[in-house]
């Protein structure tokens, strides 16, 4: 099965998903021209990361006419609609099935909100919300995640980058595990919205709660630790400690100074390999 035409059914599938969706005045008829085959989705990132850059997904930039893509998508998880019709996202490129250089007539693009740069700013509700609206979307079409579900920057041989910061091999396993569990997917989700009081005393939902937690979360891993360690990665450094963690410094530190049981474990290793 795949859909031949455009994907009129968009603000339906994704709210079937239990995803929020906002659909922007004219989505029927914005477009440049009407699509062939869809056989996928390409994900993007805005390299904004504001609350206006829908603005430009809709109505373009300087040299490159609006709109870029059919859906945005919020840092708190919801989708704008602003386009049913062929969108320039693509540019040059390709995919396993898919046209060299004319995806733009064969994909759904969905630019999220996201400046594009460590330390990365997606939301636990943005990431959740874009696994599960490309599972809705693949699912409608009948295209698998592995087959159907791409970043920009596999795509492309124009040196995209989009949308960094993303895994795209877990992102895909997990697309396809929601597209195997079917649709409505979004009720085991629905205790996010539930209201809490914090510390203050103000309202604010567990979706809030979350975000602020990885967050901050992170950025204490990262300061620790090194840049991108709470993406993943192995204990780093910061080049301005001589690559050692903020740990490893103090005990570079005290060591220089002889405070007694304080050691550089980098002189402790290169003593061990001699």
């Amino acid at each position: 099965m795949s859909w031949t035409g455009d994907p009129v059914w968009l603000a339906d599938v994704l709210r079937a998903e239990g995803l929020k969706v906002i659909e922007h005045e004219g989505w029927e008829r914005r477009g440049h021209g009407d699509f062939r085959d869809i056989r996928g989705v390409l994900c993007h990132h805005t390299a904004g990361g504001g609350p206006n850059d829908w603005r430009v997904v809709q109505d373009g930039r300087p040299g490159l006419a609006g709109p870029l893509a059919q859906l945005v998508l919020e840092k708190d998880g919801t989708y704008r609609v602003v386009a049913v019709g062929v969108c320039w996202h693509a540019g040059r490129g390709s995919w396993p099935g898919w046209p060299t250089d004319n995806a733009n007539y064969h994909t759904i693009g969905i630019e999220a909100v996201s400046r594009g740069t460590p330390p990365w700013d997606w939301t636990p509700a943005q990431l959740d919300a874009y696994k599960r609206g490309c599972a809705a979307i693949l699912r409608r079409i009948g295209k698998s995640a592995a087959t159907g579900c791409v970043a920009h920057r596999e795509y492309s041989s124009e040196g995209k980058i989009d949308p960094a910061g993303i895994d795209m091999n877990a992102f895909r396993r997990d697309v396809q595990a929601l597209i195997d569990k079917g649709s409505g997917g979004g009720a085991d989700m629905a205790f996010l919205d539930e209201k809490l009081k914090n510390h203050h005393g103000q309202e604010v939902t567990v979706r809030t709660l979350l975000q602020y937690l990885d967050k901050h979360a992170g950025l204490a891993l990262d300061q620790a630790a090194g840049p991108k360690t709470a993406q993943g990665a192995n204990f780093p450094g910061w080049d301005f400690l001589g690559n050692r963690t903020t740990a490893e410094a103090l005990g570079a530190i005290g060591a220089a100074l002889d405070i007694p049981g304080f050691r550089d474990p980098q002189a402790d290793e290169t003593e061990a390999k001699k």
